[in-house]
């Protein structure tokens, strides 16, 4: 339950984001340092499902192997993570997964130049017109994989539309490609947190499909200790849940993950205005031109 009633008490100070639009575009890659990534407490999830519903094909990048990702060893981890990455990201309406196997938290070694070599591949291939990953100015972010990943995507981006990158890509019929949109995403539970510009309003049916795509990922999420555990305290304080009686620990731990889901959206949204919402750092195809942008948003007409 993760202090739920106590965390719904909490009042929201800060004022509401601007409420943000799906752009338009037909191709949506996420980019991610892990498997379950897409969708966390601190979004993502939802805002997939969101695209997949406005006729986005969407694809989903990890970039390590998650091998200390669970208790079965890191041969295992790394299968069972990826069939249910793969399992999740077809709840939220994802095409495919791309696993590009860089041993999980040992990624601040390896040369950045090659994973970026491969995120820009992959963004020539699928041509996205947005780009979903982690915030490489997020503060403090203490995932060695996070920050690596995070700035090889906000380079990628960037290079990925410079002719004289990789120009042995042009032997494929990969054409440099300028992504246009991007919406990037940190941790806010430690550090200095995340600056969102823009709340992205959520349907039920799309927090619904995050709660599920999240409680997919078993070897790591909804353990059965976990809901013994609060079944103990619960016990101890002399309280119940009806919801959680005459239930297994296994049906009570994906429950008790699937409330998880549902309060940090109801949260998120009702800090800005709405039911339902995940909150982003945004950046539109002018935004790195800031004059321009402001001389067409007062000069441009229909």
């Amino acid at each position: 339950m993760r202090i739920l009633l106590l965390a719904l008490t909490i009042p929201a100070f800060a004022a509401p984001l601007p409420l943000g639009k799906i752009p338009p575009g037909h191709v949506l890659l996420v980019i991610q340092p892990h498997h379950d990534d897409h969708t966390t407490d601190y979004g993502m999830g939802g805002l997939i499902a969101k695209f997949t519903d406005a006729g986005y094909e969407s694809w989903y990048v990890r970039a390590s192997n998650d091998e200390k990702d669970g208790a079965s060893g890191y041969p295992l981890n790394d299968m069972i993570n990826l069939r249910e990455s793969e399992a999740a990201t077809r709840i939220l309406g994802m095409k495919g997964v791309y696993s590009l196997n860089w041993r999980n938290d040992y990624m601040d070694p390896i040369p950045l130049i090659e994973l970026r070599a491969q995120l820009i591949l992959l963004i020539r291939k699928h041509r996205p017109d947005v780009v979903l990953g982690h915030d490489p100015w997020g503060h403090y972010d203490r995932n060695p994989d996070h920050r690596k990943v995070a700035r090889a995507v906000a380079e990628a981006v960037w290079m990925a539309g410079l002719e004289n990158v990789h120009p042995e890509h042009f032997a494929l019929g990969l054409k440099p490609y300028r992504v246009p949109y991007l919406f990037l995403k940190a941790r806010v539970d430690y550090g200095r947190g995340h600056h969102a510009n823009v709340a992205m309003e959520l349907t039920k049916s799309q927090v619904e499909r995050k709660q599920k795509a999240y409680v997919t990922h078993l070897n790591v999420y909804a353990h059965p200790s976990m809901a013994r555990a609060i079944r103990r305290q619960l016990r101890a304080e002399n309280l119940t849940v009806p919801e959680l009686e005459g239930k297994t620990d296994e049906e009570a731990a994906v429950l008790i993950e699937e409330w998880y889901m549902d309060w940090i959206s109801r949260k998120r949204g009702a800090e800005n205005g709405v039911r339902y919402a995940e909150v982003y750092w945004y950046r539109d195809e002018f935004d790195y031109l800031p004059g321009l942008k402001d001389y067409i948003s007062t000069n441009a007409v229909k």
